[in-house]
């Protein structure tokens, strides 16, 4: 039986929304639209996942890559907590930090 994880969703565009998703390699392929790629380590135990090929396939822009400031993430990504080696529901407080880190495309902040 597979288990379903609470995450956020984020389009070029558009403010993060909320997701309940079933959590399999399958489901995250689709939303982000191809491989995934576990990019980057967020605050609070949040991962940002997204399209490892989503420049290659001239994906639009989407937010400014936290880790660095002159790149940027192409396509739709999503956040998701982790536990360990396995992604994991975030939590309303880490859902509610979240859609206002990214709430406008270009939003700054950074990734510890």
């Amino acid at each position: 039986m597979t288990r379903e994880i609470d995450i956020l969703v984020v389009e070029p565009g558009e403010a993060p929304r909320p997701a309940r998703v079933e959590d399999t390699l399958e489901t995250f392929q689709q939303i982000v639209g191809g491989p995934i790629e576990a990019g980057c380590y967020l605050p609070q135990r949040v991962m940002l996942v997204c399209n490892s090929l989503g420049k290659n396939m001239g994906l639009m822009p989407n937010r400014e890559n936290p880790a660095d400031s002159r790149d940027f993430i192409a396509g739709t990504f999503l956040l998701c907590g982790f536990e360990g080696e396995h992604f994991a529901s975030l939590t309303p407080a880490q859902q509610r930090e979240f859609q206002a880190y990214f709430a406008l495309p270009g939003a700054e902040g950074d990734c510890e």
